[in-house]
């Protein structure tokens, strides 16, 4: 899943012309490296299945190990396919393709699925688990939690330093159809409409720095901590009616990422 992850970063920052990851130069942005990293991506997505076959495959459940792999991929590649298609083919910035809808539709498939329902999956799996419940439960809380976390990302990208979040956020330069932008959009009076016409979507620390200003006139920190404990009592809510998982496998994750600060 590490594997799956890796390649996933290393071609996204290509496409989001990301600076930094994890505190280090993105793996494309070393000169010795640049447009090879395409390939590194496919080659880390291959060595996946390389390690599946070494060490799962005399498992009984080896194959239907790889299909979920597969699937989870795909689906994690329809997503990055929803967030590029935000802008327009040419580019431009379409605030019309900003809707909540369209966000959740984008951090169900490119987060959720690979962040945290292939890690509980899996193990269902490998643990010889076959009742369709189990996995529905799984798919229902993972789901939530994976969209939690990327609300949260949204709002660490703007708001986090970035030596304690091991990146430098992009997401506004980067035209993102970010929770912070889709909430912004709903609240807007006409004049913050032209604000966010006028500055979202730009290589310019003014214009950026217009953007959160923007933010922070109106309140969307509090929006973003209101939702955060709503949120979460939510997912403790599902967790406590699962009947086919132990509880104690989604309380560990939830507590990783509950008021996480990188």
């Amino acid at each position: 899943i590490e594997w799956l992850q890796a390649c996933f970063l290393v071609l996204d920052d290509i496409m989001d012309d990301s600076i930094t990851r994890r505190g280090q130069p993105c793996w494309y942005k070393n000169k010795d490296v640049g447009k090879m990293a395409i390939n590194d991506g496919l080659i880390l997505e291959s060595c996946i299945y390389i390690l599946l076959k070494k060490h799962c495959g005399r498992h009984k459940e080896y194959s239907a190990l790889v299909d979920i792999f597969h699937q989870v991929a795909t689906q994690t590649e329809m997503g990055q396919l929803l967030d590029m298609t935000t802008e327009d083919p040419e580019g431009k910035l379409d605030f019309t393709r900003f809707t909540m809808k369209r966000y959740k539709s984008i951090v169900k498939f490119k987060t959720a699925f690979y962040s945290f329902y292939l890690p509980v999956a899996s193990g269902l799996i490998l643990a010889g688990v076959n009742d369709e419940e189990a996995f529905k439960e799984t798919r229902d809380i993972t789901l939530a939690m994976g969209e939690y976390f990327q609300i949260q990302d949204d709002v660490l990208d703007c708001y986090a330093d970035p030596e304690t979040l091991g990146k430098i956020g992009t997401d506004i330069q980067d035209k993102k159809c970010s929770w912070l932008c889709v909430k912004a959009l709903e609240k807007a009076t006409p004049a913050q409409m032209k604000v966010l016409e006028g500055n979202y979507g730009q290589w310019d620390d003014a214009k950026v720095a217009n953007v959160k200003a923007l933010y922070r006139e109106m309140k969307l920190k509090e929006d973003f901590e209101a939702y955060e404990e709503e949120s979460y009592q939510s997912i403790k809510g599902m967790i406590e009616k699962t009947k086919h998982v132990p509880k104690g496998v989604f309380e560990q994750f939830l507590a990783k990422i509950y008021k996480r600060k990188y």
